[in-house]
This record gives structure tokens, sequence and C-alpha cells, in this order.
């Protein structure tokens, strides 16, 4: 499936609506990602997770896992993010079918902001600065085998419900 429609439509809310470059510094590990405004991540978050909590009907399966997100070293917390984020832009965000304009472009601003982030950390794994170990290819496995016990649209539903755990996690770096 070709991705350059989405990415262009996540892009185009760059501008319309850009996240503030008033925000943490985060380290993981070597790598340091400035400017991540969790006020606002959290408020765009906010603003749909009623709607995509109320679509996730599955509520004895977790895709964020304290197994998965807990006690990672900070050494390999840039590389799990990575793939975290990646998770996000390649398997989430565009397979959501938003209901409205309004989810659609609060959808379209995390996006913008995990490709941002995203494109930070592929920098730093470019500069040697982001560990890629065992530890965080386990822990993605882990939430890949969790993804792969839902159809699409639950899986997606309850992932974006989740990212308040992301979230989270990411503030403690």
């Amino acid at each position: 499936m070709d991705v350059r429609p989405f990415l262009c439509l996540v892009l185009s809310f760059l501008f319309a609506e850009p996240m503030t470059p008033e925000g943490r510094s985060l380290n993981f590990g070597q790598c340091e990602v400035n400017g991540v405004s969790f006020r606002e991540l959290r408020e765009h978050f906010g603003a749909i997770k009623g709607v995509v909590q109320s679509q996730d009907t599955i509520t004895d399966l977790k895709l964020l896992k304290e197994s998965i997100l807990l006690n990672v070293s900070t050494s390999e917390s840039c590389c799990l993010l990575r793939h975290l984020l990646r998770f996000y832009i390649e398997n989430i965000f565009k397979n959501y079918n938003a209901t409205s304009n309004t989810l659609r472009r609060k959808i379209s601003v995390l996006a913008n902001a995990f490709l941002s982030i995203k494109t930070k950390l592929r920098q730093c794994h470019d500069q040697n600065k982001c560990s890629c170990g065992q530890e965080s290819h386990q822990k993605y496995k882990l939430l890949l085998d969790e993804y792969s016990k839902l159809d699409q649209n639950a899986a997606t539903n309850k992932a974006l419900g989740e990212m308040d755990f992301l979230f989270t996690w990411m503030e403690s770096f």
C-alpha cells in the first residue's frame, strides 16, 4: 500500500497546527530529542480518547503491556521507541477510520508529532547513538504478537486508546 498520500496529509497538518518548539528534552540512551510537548500530545489525544476507547470492546488484552514498556534499559530505549513510533505511523494512524473531521485532524497532528520524533531518533541511529539489541527487538516482538491476535480494526482502536501509556513511558526519560 502506498503511504505517500497519508504522509502528505500528515505533513499538511504540520503547517496548519504545528507542535510548539517549547517542550521537554528527552534522553533515550545517548540520543537526545528536544522540543517534545507532552501537554500538546496529551491535549490532542484527550480530544480523541473517549471515542477511540469506546470503540475498544476487547478489555482483556493490552498491546502496551508492562512487560513491553517497563524495565527497558536506557541504552535500548531509543531503539524501542523508534520501533513503537514506526508501528503507530505505519499500522495505527493510517488504518484508523475516523468518523469525523475533528478526529481525522487530531490523528494527523499526533501522527505528525510521532513522525517528527521518529525522524530525530533515526538521525541518532545513523550516528550510532541509538543502540538496537536483543532487548528492544524482543519487546517489540511482544507488541506485534499481541497486535496479531486482533483483527485490524480492533487492534487499531486498542493501540490508539493506549497511547497515554506510551506518553507516560516516554515522559519517564
